[in-house]
């Protein structure tokens, strides 16, 4: 029972673990956190007798989970829809792309000294994502602009294999820590929810307690079923939970002795034997 509690709990962890992390080690060198959000990028083909919407929606160092249509725990995802003349208000949704924040990404700088490109800037790439019958790739493109004012996406590739996505920004232009503008609101500071990242180190000394706890009593009341002192293991299981309870509550009383007899000790020290 211990074991499943356990497990469940690191599946857990784990879990929370998986959505894209700003603070990868590709991206320390740029300022994502200044874009941080989802992003959303409309086109409209008119496809008569209907249209076709298709809507890519970005999620910039956070999973896009706020999206009705899209898988939870998504990093890009894809919706299209087609809108006909006499139900505008009903689109029927056809395709939905998605990429998972579980998904290997690479990430690739370049600059203005490599032979194919005139910007600097940083590209994260999925490649060999299922889909269906297929096999989709994406490439989100960030390019340095420390003039750029607005971070908005450009579609520049769709054609059913791969996806191409450019954004002009300044979050794409390596900088300093102290160069760096975090989304806050300074008005706010005190309401800011605490993201977890603070009590990293807690977690995993609870993660590696629970194991050996797990593995102190089911390799316990293995040994005690091997050597036959217990008629099936759920009866040594149960025997050895029951000697670490016991362990517990004389837990206290033990270290009262401890303390005692050292203060004891001390207390004699001062008298001479008559």
């Amino acid at each position: 029972m211990l074991s499943i509690t356990a497990f469940s709990i690191l599946t857990t962890l784990l879990a929370t673990c998986s959505a894209i992390d700003c603070s990868v080690k590709e991206l320390q060198p740029y300022n994502f956190e200044s874009i941080k959000g989802v992003h959303s990028l409309t086109t409209i083909k008119n496809t008569p007798p209907s249209e076709t919407n298709i809507t890519w929606n970005i999620g910039i160092c956070e999973a896009i989970n706020s999206v009705q249509d899209c898988p939870k725990n998504s990093d890009l995802c894809g919706i299209k829809s087609i809108i006909l003349s006499d139900s505008k208000d009903k689109p029927i949704i056809s395709e939905i792309v998605s990429f998972n924040a579980n998904l290997q990404k690479t990430y690739k700088t370049f600059t203005k000294d490599d032979k194919n490109s005139d910007s600097d800037g940083i590209t994260i790439s999925y490649s060999g994502v299922n889909w269906g019958d297929s096999l989709v790739d994406a490439e989100l493109k960030f390019i340095c602009d420390q003039k750029a004012e607005d971070a908005k996406f450009k579609l520049d590739k769709w054609d059913g294999n791969k996806l191409k996505l450019t954004m002009i920004t300044k979050a794409a232009c390596i900088t300093s820590d102290k160069d760096k503008k975090k989304n806050e609101k300074p008005k706010d500071d005190k309401k800011k929810p605490d993201n977890g990242e603070s009590w990293g180190w807690f977690t995993w000394i609870f993660i590696f307690l629970v194991l050996f706890l797990s593995i102190y009593i089911v390799g316990g009341a293995w040994f005690q079923y091997n050597k036959g002192n217990a008629i099936d293991f759920q009866s040594a299981l149960k025997e050895v939970l029951e000697n670490f309870v016991d362990l517990i509550r004389g837990l206290p009383s033990f270290c009262r002795e401890i303390i005692e007899r050292f203060t004891g000790n001390r207390s004699r020290g001062d008298y001479s034997a008559v």
